[in-house]
């Protein structure tokens, strides 16, 4: 398996779509964390620019991207060798179906969630450096989200990898991705573990509670709660792994029977 997660590196390294995708969505995310310098004031106080630490409260744009991104990369290193039917010459010449799925879906899962993470850090350090970090949230409890992130970013990944290797076609395999995050972003949400959904979990990491303080002879203060509930935690590692694991195991056991036609 070794060699065919080099050979999937190699590929991906000398396949031009891949930086275009990269750097248009780095580009987006820059833009995004430039937004409030480039506004230029504040509406709720005149003359004082939004800081990176605002940014960070609101972050909902930059996960959007980080998962259409994702997207796009698990379509197509999962699904694009079977549309040109390199899979088949693959396991044809001797390869093994268990190393040839599990290779295409260890580089997917690994370069979706640095690549997401690294879009939420490319957005707060454009904003940092424009606008200095601020006082909203300290960096520290910034930074503990973004890495508990990777965790439904890695269910997402392993839902993408199936999907893949179901449809087997790069362009339908991302809208049919697309049309299924719109589908979860209109479907009304009573769940109280924060957990249901992978996208929801994510919104959830990023949200933090606020308290609007007002005075007669001062501006309107925003405090915010940086602490996520105890048991959040541990059901967003947990639910996450065993449903990312779960896909996987789907994924293989669909295309360990597939004839690859």
């Amino acid at each position: 398996m070794k060699n065919l997660i080099k050979a999937q590196l190699y590929q991906i390294a000398h396949t031009r779509v891949y930086y275009l995708v990269l750097i248009t969505f780095i580009l987006l995310a820059v833009m995004f964390g430039a937004i409030d310098y480039l506004n230029g004031a504040d509406a709720l106080e005149e003359g004082q620019l939004l800081s990176a630490s605002d940014l960070a409260t609101r972050m909902d744009v930059v996960t959007i991207l980080s998962v259409m991104g994702m997207a796009l990369f698990a379509s197509f290193i999962c699904a694009d060798d079977h549309y040109d039917k390199t899979a088949n010459y693959e396991i044809l010449s001797g390869g093994m179906r268990k190393q040839s799925f599990f290779a295409r879906a260890f580089v997917s899962i690994v370069i979706c969630i640095v690549f997401s993470i690294s879009l939420e850090c490319v957005s707060l350090i454009t904003a940092t450096i424009l606008t200095g970090w601020g006082d909203s949230v300290p960096v520290s409890a910034v930074v503990s989200r973004i890495l508990l992130t990777a965790f439904p970013y890695f269910r997402l990944a392993c839902l993408f990898v199936m999907l893949s290797y179901f449809i087997k076609r790069p362009g339908i395999t991302f809208l049919a991705v697309y049309g299924l995050i719109q589908g979860f972003s209109m479907i009304p949400s009573n769940d109280r573990t924060g957990v249901l959904f992978s996208v929801t979990t994510l919104g959830n990491i990023m949200h933090y509670d606020e308290w609007h303080v007002f005075g007669l002879e001062c501006d309107a203060q925003f405090i915010y709660l940086t602490q996520l509930d105890g048991g959040f935690v541990p059901r967003c590692i947990i639910v996450s792994l065993l449903m990312g694991i779960t896909y996987l195991a789907i994924g293989y056991s669909y295309f360990h029977k597939d004839d690859l036609e």
